[in-house]
């Protein structure tokens, strides 16, 4: 198969894209733009696109995700629940995602262990404990499976209004319940009280999903090149599926089928325009260029939440792309990003 280059979060949500890439350097990507063969896709997540590129979830993805970052599952089943804060603006309530200004350890090390003892003795029949496998990823382990619920995944509700985000099906007012008791709960705690003291944002609820399982048409076993940096539910999803997985810094040289690089993904994801513009420039230079170096041939997909893209470089389209420049104006990101917003 041609190798296929996965890189979510490049396509940033918002229009005016001008002004957003003064300064930054990603000499490869323009290249790429200008040469390849660029089409509009609709619009696909991260996750759905993991599915497209590594077959159907082999657990659900919340046992994915702890897999990715603290390998085998403990006993019992899981449920994401990740620590966000909720954000007053104007008459909506928004869930946002910490980011810098998330727990630290320490303050992730007395929560987590409070909330597990916490939720034990709420719902003892059904929530088995509470577990922080990093400041930002939180599992409950719970008796039976979520069944008979609807969650939204917390990459879809980041920025999004709370009301259009609960619980949806026939046990969904359990769950509702269960995350008003947690914000009570959370509210009191004294890691929010000394963080409301010095001005920080606070941890306001758990935001509980991943009980389901993406389905997807099969795919052969595939090497999978990831940054040492990949996000734990594609390097769960991808281990448990059985495909060859190697994290790496930077380009190594190393063959493969399939590369997901996701550096830009949670900053574009939280509107964190610092933390994307440095991502460019470390995935430009870090990646892309070796890339770009030793493949004449590859396939990039390009994850978006209003539109999706495909770009297909070969070796004929490298060499007929001055005579084009002729007859047409070069695709840049910038213009991309315009497109692609609207």
């Amino acid at each position: 198969m041609i190798p296929t280059v996965v890189l979510p979060g490049l396509l940033w949500p918002n229009a005016g894209a001008h002004g957003l890439l003064d300064g930054v350097a990603h000499p490869t990507l323009e290249r790429w733009l200008a040469v390849g063969a660029c089409r509009r896709e609709s619009p696909r997540s991260y996750r759905e696109t993991l599915a497209t590129v590594l077959g159907p979830a082999p657990a659900p993805l919340a046992e994915l995700r702890w897999r990715g970052d603290a390998g085998a599952p403990p006993g019992g089943f899981l449920l994401c629940a990740d620590p966000v804060t909720l954000t007053l603006a104007r008459d909506r309530i928004v869930v946002t995602e910490p980011s810098e200004a998330g727990l630290d350890s320490e303050e992730a090390a007395a929560l987590a262990s409070d909330l597990s003892a916490w939720l034990t003795q709420l719902a003892p029949e059904w929530i088995l404990g509470f577990e922080l496998a990093t400041p930002q990823c939180g599992y409950l382990r719970l008796a039976a499976p979520a069944e008979g619920v609807r969650f939204v995944p917390l990459d879809e509700a980041s920025g999004r209004s709370l009301d259009l985000l609960l619980p949806q099906g026939e046990d969904a007012r359990r769950w509702r319940r269960l995350m008003n008791e947690i914000q009570v709960w959370l509210h009191a705690h004294p890691v929010n009280a000394e963080r409301r003291r010095r001005g920080w944002p606070t941890l306001d609820s758990l935001w509980l999903w991943g009980n389901e399982q993406p389905a997807a048409n099969a795919v052969p076993f595939r090497r999978v090149l990831g940054m040492d940096t990949l996000d734990p539910l594609a390097r769960g999803w991808a281990s448990a599926a059985g495909h060859d997985l190697v994290l790496a810094g930077h380009d190594t040289g190393q063959e493969f089928d399939v590369a997901l690089l996701d550096a830009a993904e949670a900053p574009c994801r939280r509107l964190d325009l610092t933390a994307w513009r440095t991502a460019l420039t470390t995935l430009d230079r870090d990646w892309l260029a070796g890339l770009e170096a030793r493949l004449p041939r590859l396939s990039l997909l390009l994850p978006g939440d209003k539109a999706s893209v495909r770009l297909e470089i070969t070796p004929s389209r490298r060499r007929l792309a001055p005579l084009r420049r002729l007859f047409r104006r070069p695709h840049t990101l910038a213009r991309l990003l315009e497109e692609t917003a609207q």
